[in-house]
């Protein structure tokens, strides 16, 4: 396992780490949002709270338990009774559901892994401060890109999980207005078992829509935090290949004699095998994630798009939820598709270096070598059977609509 950041970084570094005036800070202080919804959700993996974590764990499942009883009682009575648009929009609220009660215990499990490649964030951004300026503009621009899927993971889930409430209370502020008596709405519209003839009435349904709002809230920052990290740690991985080629090019430009040359060119090498671990890290980590996300976002769109045909008309809150859906796919397979351009990039940027300047046959045989091994594409995978980019996400798409017309017919 990589070691924790202070026992890996120089005296140097450690320095600057505490130095306000630091251009490049660790992984939480510059990713702080992502970094305290990563804490807030319980996922933050730190392996030295790992069973107070997962203690906390279950007492959120604890305190949701009385919904999640509402919530699959209410499932099967809507297949039983053939209520489908009933159970198609508690379908789609059952993936979000299922993709908490995966992802909390798939972090906790990979704390290790996890831990490892954030510290490498760390250590790489702190290392930043010791660079020349041309490399840390390199370092600007993708922190701006990091910051910028940081942000994207923050309005998703915000938007999946506050349409809800707020799309009720604008529904009872229109009631009231428009007629004397003003129709409740719930957060999740079902019938709650036990008290299903006063779950209109004071003070029963507002401590219900109250009750909600928990799990709007745990829901919205445990994705804020572990799928802002995937994109923050996608684009992390393109900066190391950048820096890489970056380097070659440094080295056949700023060098005064052979042996400078040969050194930079191993240096470079050395880095670019570094960003090749750190790869196998990214997708030792997310692997599991995208193959459930693949999974359940494809359920999600097609069961929104079958409510909207059933209900024979555009529902405001579910359609919002199922363009939501459809982001939640295209993010991922965005920053992979990403990687998967820089990856193939970067050896086209290494052979464009002026190594044709040179004559040293060492140096030369090291470049084809470096050439070779940066042909390798780097993909990601959902457990090595979907493999993410931009292809990925139309087919979703396509499968979605195949499935919604198979459920229709």
């Amino acid at each position: 396992m990589f070691p924790p950041v202070r026992d890996i970084l120089p005296a140097s570094f450690a320095t600057k780490s505490l130095n306000m005036d630091s251009r490049f800070k660790s992984f939480n202080e510059t990713f702080t949002r992502c970094a305290f919804a990563l804490a807030f959700a319980l996922i933050y993996p730190n392996s030295r709270n790992l069973k107070k974590r997962v203690y906390y764990f279950i007492v959120v499942i604890f305190i949701n338990s009385l919904i999640l009883y509402w919530f699959l009682i209410y499932l099967f009575r809507c297949l039983f009774t053939l209520d489908m648009i009933n159970f198609a929009n508690n379908i789609t609220i059952g993936v979000l559901a299922t993709l908490f009660f995966f992802k909390t215990p798939y972090c906790l499990y990979k704390t290790g892994i996890f831990a490892k490649v954030l510290d490498k964030i760390s250590y790489d951004m702190l290392k930043g401060n010791d660079m020349d300026e041309e490399y840390q503009e390199i370092y600007e621009h993708y922190i701006k890109i990091g910051k910028l899927g940081q942000t994207c993971w923050i309005l998703i889930p915000i938007l999946l999980s506050s349409q809800f409430p707020l799309y009720a209370s604008f529904c009872m502020i229109y009631e009231t207005f428009t007629s004397g008596e003003g129709k409740r709405y719930m957060v999740h519209e079902m019938r709650l078992k036990h008290i299903e003839d006063k779950q209109d009435e004071t003070p029963y349904f507002e401590l219900v829509f109250a009750y909600n709002l928990v799990q709007c809230v745990v829901l919205s920052v445990n994705f804020v935090g572990f799928d802002g990290s995937f994109c923050i740690a996608t684009t992390h991985l393109r900066l190391k290949l950048k820096l890489v080629s970056h380097k070659i090019h440094r080295a056949f430009r700023d060098s005064k004699n052979r042996y400078e040359l040969k050194a930079r060119v191993i240096e470079a090498i050395v880095d670019h095998q570094d960003a090749l671990d750190f790869y196998k890290d990214i997708q030792e980590v997310y692997g599991g994630w995208l193959f459930v996300v693949f999974l359940l976002t494809s359920l999600l769109i097609s069961f929104n798009l079958y409510q909207i045909y059933l209900s024979r008309r555009v529902d405001p809150k579910y359609t919002i939820f199922a363009i939501s859906g459809v982001i939640h796919m295209f993010a991922p397979c965005y920053f992979a598709c990403k990687l998967i351009k820089s990856s193939e990039e970067l050896s086209w940027d290494i052979y464009s270096a002026a190594w044709e300047e040179w004559t040293d046959p060492v140096v030369t045989k090291l470049l084809i070598f470096m050439i070779a091994k940066s042909q390798q594409i780097l993909i990601l995978t959902g457990k090595g059977m979907v493999q993410f980019d931009m292809q990925l996400f139309i087919s979703v798409l396509q499968m979605s609509y195949s499935f919604f017309t198979l459920i229709t017919s």
